[in-house]
């Protein structure tokens, strides 16, 4: 099997990974579940680190990687809120937030650009991680902060996104920061 396939593998895995989410929610146990959350958040750094690695990054790989997202946010959301739902019901406003966030730069793409934008920022990645670690303390019962500070990024992360739609509307591809798609449109200007 060729290496170039590697990253699309596991994000493939983070795909099948998301029914077990479920699953695993609905028959109640805490600890498959955060199992199976931890090894799709982990397939979720690696494969973009690997496509780039190996130099396999692809238009393919980044919707892909995206429609696993999708579901691991899903997926997870609806764990969290079977496994604890008291702290769901405590956090919704701030999942909420998140959820809108997240989903309007896709509805946005989808509506003006005909495609989920799948930019891949800098920011979005940071407030993945973050998220990622901020479920710890959380749904530990200990702080709730990180989680607040997570969202925030994500909503920072968004509007980074639509900003970047607004600028480069006819770009398809990762774009690191709003930054980085001024100067495409300038050099894209000058030509």
């Amino acid at each position: 099997m060729p290496r170039s396939v590697w990253p699309n593998l596991l994000s493939g895995a983070r795909v099948l990974l998301a029914p077990g989410l479920i699953v695993a929610a609905l028959a109640g146990s805490r600890a498959t579940f955060v199992g199976l959350l931890a090894a799709s958040l982990t397939t979720d750094v690696l494969d973009g680190f690997l496509a780039r690695r190996l130099n396999a990054e692809s238009d393919f790989g980044r919707k892909l990687d995206s429609g696993a997202d999708y579901l691991t946010l899903i997926s997870g959301i609806a764990g969290i809120a079977l496994l604890w739902p008291d702290i769901m019901r405590r956090e919704l406003p701030w999942v909420m937030l998140g959820l809108v966030a997240f989903f309007a730069v896709v509805l946005y793409g989808l509506v003006w650009l005909g495609r989920a934008p799948c930019y891949h920022t800098w920011l979005t990645k940071l407030s993945a991680v973050a998220l990622a670690l901020s479920l710890v303390p959380l749904l530990s019962g200990h702080a709730a902060l990180p989680f607040h500070l997570a969202m925030t990024l994500q909503v920072i992360g968004a509007l980074e996104e639509l900003a970047i739609a607004l600028v480069v509307p006819w770009y398809n591809g990762e774009m690191a920061t709003v930054w980085h798609a001024l100067r495409l449109r300038r050099e894209r200007t000058r030509r």
